[in-house]
């Protein structure tokens, strides 16, 4: 986990996706340490909205910080109208991230489906940056699996199209497979050997069993699935974002554990479904 802290981040740039979808560029010197899977604290800068926004980290590099992020009310409606030169008070890098050495040598599975899929892009470039240097950390082979409803709410699809195979689901199919990311995987990916997502938990839920099913037929598969869920502090102090766990949490002494400090990545064994 990487050592968090606050600072006054500027803004780079910033355009619109798609319907309510934006990307924003930070500059800041938490780029450097940041991992796939992250996610950072925005605060407003209205002080009547006391809680930050926790907002996962689509891209890291070079100093700057790239966010995607929805707009669902007063707080991410400020960000929206952030420019070029504005500032921003961030906090990060917060929660663990994806543990990508375990991809070493085998064949790799990056799944995101809606809001889920942003943070998959950090991830898939890693992972095929790895596989370009031969590294010794790289995996054997590498799909990237985006889910979206419909082509209209589709967003970064061209910018997977350079990390190794790109297969995509949407639920009425007018944009790759109809059906679901667990859909496609079962299909089209049998030697899937680590699974790494993030979505709507009925998503990863289904992935998790999948992984179940297999390694029932004696198959080694690992499920790694980042939580979305509401965050109020983002550091672990108001225990408002806990998920049951199968393993009794240091912190709690109880079968709990706080997505925003243990997660928000977890082994999907880990997790009570």
């Amino acid at each position: 986990m990487s050592r968090k802290q606050e600072e006054t981040a500027r803004v780079a740039g910033q355009e619109q996706l798609a319907e309510g979808i934006f990307s924003l560029l930070l500059e800041t010197s938490l780029a450097d340490s940041a991992r796939p899977g992250q996610f950072v604290n925005l605060y407003c800068g209205d002080r009547s909205r006391l809680l930050p926004r926790p907002i996962s980290i689509c891209e890291a590099g070079d100093g700057r910080l790239r966010l995607v992020y929805r707009t669902v009310g007063e707080g991410t409606r400020e960000f929206a109208a952030l420019r070029p030169g504005d500032e921003v008070r961030i906090l990060g890098c917060l929660g663990n991230g994806y543990d990508l050495e375990a991809a070493a040598g085998r064949h790799v599975v990056v799944t995101g489906g809606g809001l889920g899929v942003p943070p998959m892009l950090f991830t898939a470039r890693l992972l095929w940056e790895r596989m370009e240097r031969h590294d010794a950390l790289a995996p054997a082979g590498l799909t990237v699996v985006p889910g979206y409803r419909d082509r209209q709410t589709v967003f970064l699809d061209r910018e997977f199209e350079g990390y190794g195979r790109v297969l995509y689901a949407s639920d009425d199919g007018s944009i790759g497979t109809k059906g679901t990311v667990t859909d496609v995987i079962r299909a089209q990916t049998d030697d899937a050997e680590v699974i790494y997502a993030c979505g709507p938990l009925p998503m990863l839920r289904s992935l998790a069993g999948f992984a179940e099913e297999k390694r029932g037929a004696g198959l080694n598969i690992t499920c790694y699935v980042s939580l979305e869920e509401r965050m109020a502090c983002g550091i672990g102090t108001c225990l408002g974002c806990v998920v049951k766990t199968t393993e009794v949490d240091a912190h709690s002494r109880v079968h709990n554990a706080r997505i925003c400090t243990e997660g928000p990545v977890f082994d999907s064994r880990q997790i009570v479904w």
